[in-house]
């Protein structure tokens, strides 16, 4: 009886990989030709997906379907018992041999079952072949390889445009960390300085400056930020300079001056910031160019606008010029008073503004 069932178990494992492979080769077609179509469809519209995971997630999941629809077409004994009796000819023998029980009659059954199955093999009798739905799989696979190989098209324009997108957003995050930094001095010399109303300020402006880099920070949300920081840098300088008129005394007048001196720089500050953006952004920020009048049709066109809170301004003398700056400032004594009010002297002059004319300097 041994034997019988060691037969029957050899037909089950040869049966079950025969299915299989059956079942293996019609997944593995159908997620290697959907991994070809999506492999495609990247190459030739540009989807924006990852290549690797259109061509390995289906491949992946076909894998496992085929695995668990082959498996759950393994025979149990019984039923490779039955397929083995319909495909030899043998009247149920193997079935009717594992069923019986105990009896001169069951014990003639496997008797006879064991002599027929003496003489048969497994491996001639239930062979395992590779199934022709393979032929579909090495298509699909054909059609995979090229899709890979195809170099993107980009019919449509959509990955130039994504491209731009994000060359545009690194540009703006670039300018905009660039500005941080300079607002963390300028938040740290307002400490140092005690000047809690400009520290407070430009702390409100370093937020509104993170939170913009933090999100996809396009050519139109910093320009609603510039223009947002700047409202506010205005109205925190009208502050100041009220504050400075309303001075009694001069340790508020000397707070209130170097909080305005703070503010201007910040601002100063900002305007660099836009100015990097309008160079570096294609959509937003770039400075719009002006028309001739229609009486000035035949000469050269205006220059371009500046962008928004950037004010006319000669550049500053060149570091190599300190020394003629400083001789200059040291000739026009009677004016250093004005000068420390006036906005237009640049910010990194400043310092030495005051400490040349200060009111406790003695040269």
């Amino acid at each position: 009886m041994e034997r019988v069932r060691a037969f029957v178990r050899s037909v089950a494992r040869r049966l079950g990989t025969q299915g299989l492979l059956e079942a293996g080769g019609t997944w593995l077609s159908v997620g290697v030709g959907a991994a070809a179509a999506l492999l495609a469809a990247e190459r030739l519209v540009s989807l924006g997906a990852n290549a690797g995971l259109l061509a390995t997630v289906p491949i992946a999941a076909a894998c496992l379907a085929g695995v668990a629809a082959g498996l759950a077409r393994w025979p149990a004994t019984h039923a490779a018992a039955l397929a083995a009796d319909a495909q030899l000819g043998l009247q149920e023998r193997l079935s009717s041999a594992l069923a019986a029980g105990k009896g001169p009659m069951a014990d003639m059954v496997r008797a006879d079952a064991e002599r027929r199955v003496a003489a048969l093999d497994p491996r001639r009798e239930f062979p395992v072949r590779v199934p022709e739905r393979f032929r579909w799989l090495a298509l699909c696979a054909v059609g995979l390889a090229v899709a890979a190989l195809v170099p993107p098209l980009d019919v449509f324009g959509w990955g130039a445009a994504r491209a731009a997108r994000r060359a545009e957003q690194a540009a703006v995050r670039r300018a905009t960390d660039g500005a941080r930094v300079g607002l963390g001095k300028l938040a740290g010399v307002g400490r140092e300085q005690g000047l809690d109303r400009a520290t407070q300020a430009i702390a409100q402006i370093d937020r509104a400056l993170d939170n913009l880099a933090a999100t996809e920070p396009t050519a139109a949300k910093a320009r609603d930020v510039a223009r947002k920081v700047a409202e506010d840098l205005q109205r925190a300088k009208a502050a100041s300079e009220d504050a400075l008129g309303r001075a009694a005394d001069a340790k508020e007048r000397d707070k209130a001056e170097g909080e305005r001196d703070l503010f201007v720089s910040t601002q100063r500050l900002l305007e660099d910031w836009e100015r990097e953006l309008a160079g570096g952004a294609p959509s937003g920020l770039r400075p719009v160019p002006g028309k001739a009048p229609d009486d000035k049709k035949g000469e050269e066109a205006a220059p371009s606008r500046a962008p928004e809170f950037v004010r006319a301004q000669e550049a500053p003398p060149a570091p190599r010029e300190t020394a003629k700056v400083e001789s200059r400032l040291l000739a026009t004594r009677p004016a250093a008073e004005a000068a420390t009010r006036r906005d237009d002297i640049p910010w990194q002059y400043r310092p030495l503004v005051r400490r040349y004319f200060s009111p406790g300097n003695g040269e």
